[in-house]
Formats: C-alpha cells, structure tokens, sequence
C-alpha cells in the first residue's frame, strides 16, 4: 500500500497571474510557491492548489496541454454555502449554478474560475430520503 500524505491537484493553465489573483483575492490563498511557469498556493485552513503553464520543457509531454474546461470539478467545502453564495454574488463571480440543496446531503453553487476550472463551493447538510 502507498502510504499518502497530503493531495493537491495542479491544472495546466494559460494565465498563472490571472490564477494568482483570482484565488488570492475571491478565496483567501497564499503564494506558498512561485516562479515563472508553476505556481503553488495554500488557504488558511491547508487546502493547496498548483497552477502550470502549458509546453514545460521539463515536463513530460503527458503534462504540456492547458485544461479545456472539461472532464474535473474542483470541490472547496465551506461552512455556510448560503454566505459563500452571497459573497460570491456580490464579488460579481461567474456562477454557472446557482445554490441548491442535493438529497446526498450537499448544498452547494458552482463558479467558473479565470482560466475555465469548475469549483463546485459545497457545505455538508443532512442526507435525506434514499442517502441516509
């Protein structure tokens, strides 16, 4: 068995300033890492996040595409999705779904970030019917 100790996901990405930018100022990230091709950041509570550019001549090639918008949603859990929902309006967002409660015991709203990644912004709530 492989022994884990942390997990963070790294999307290739065209704008390392606008990423930077758009998580620092909308959900609180620090730069914990940062050069000119790869960006590494952290909120608060522990929660990371990588951003590359695309064509690193490093990188293997499996990792040279920019994300295009498909295919990962990227889950930030909150305490109060009613208040991220609002904060999130009022910071003018791009919220592609609006806040809803789901019968698996989620509610949540999603937003699309500067570079086209889906953030699904979920609070935990009591499973009803079949889900509890």
């Amino acid at each position: 068995m492989i022994d884990l100790m942390n997990s963070f996901p790294v999307f290739i990405v065209k704008d390392l300033k606008a990423a930077k930018n758009f998580y620092s100022k909308y959900f609180g990230f620090n730069i914990a890492f940062e050069n000119t091709w790869y960006l590494h950041l952290i909120s608060n509570s522990g929660v990371q996040i990588g951003f590359m550019l695309p064509d690193q001549p490093t990188q293997p090639n499996m990792f040279h595409k920019a994300y295009n918008g498909n295919g990962v949603i990227f889950s930030l859990e909150v305490e109060d999705a009613d208040s991220a929902f609002a904060a999130a309006k009022q910071c003018a967002l791009d919220i592609v779904l609006e806040i809803r409660s789901e019968d698996w015991g989620q509610r949540h709203f999603c937003v699309k970030d500067v570079n086209g990644i889906y953030l699904d912004i979920v609070q935990t709530i009591e499973a009803t019917g079949e889900y509890r």
